[in-house]
């Protein structure tokens, strides 16, 4: 039996509908989703619909997110939460923590700054900042945060074993 499909669902609600709907096409489609899910195409249609009420489970998520790693707009649905709830959702480096290269992490955010300030400096030069100017700006910020956390991964590092 499917939801009604007559239902205005409330903005937050309707943003979580998007991104569902992105994840699974991400995934593969509809007919994808549902068979990695062991679930009816019909189901997975309901769910991404913005007029019926049902909703991808917590587990059905983070399956379909599981699996589209590297994906433009990875990870979909958890990104869109963490937003709802005013968080920023920022990968955590692959690196691991030596406790020894904060030297070499400090230069590297010297320069992760000095490339966030040209490109600010270039998207600007002609007055106008465009959707391609502002999202090299957001990467270049995310670069930035990226080394950031990996300097603190690396300072913690050291209190752990200093603790020891």
């Amino acid at each position: 039996m499917t939801d009604r499909r007559d239902i205005v669902l409330p903005p937050d609600q309707q943003e979580l509908k998007t991104a569902c709907r992105a994840l699974v096409r991400a995934f593969g489609g509809q007919e994808a989703a549902a068979s990695r899910l062991g679930t009816r195409q019909q189901r997975i249609s309901d769910c991404i619909n913005p007029h019926t009420e049902s909703f991808l489970r917590v587990d059905e998520v983070a399956a379909l997110e599981h699996e589209t790693v590297g994906l433009p707009g990875h990870p979909h649905v958890l990104a869109t939460r963490a937003r709802q709830l005013g968080y920023e959702l920022v990968r955590t480096p692959t690196i691991t923590a030596t406790g020894k290269d904060l030297l070499v992490l400090f230069a590297q955010q010297s320069k992760e700054n000095s490339d966030l300030a040209q490109a600010i400096v270039e998207t600007t030069a002609d007055g106008i900042i465009c959707r391609k100017d502002a999202e090299r700006i957001v990467s270049e910020c995310d670069d930035i945060i990226a080394n950031a956390i990996a300097m603190r991964a690396e300072a913690r590092l050291i209190i752990r074993e200093a603790i020891r």
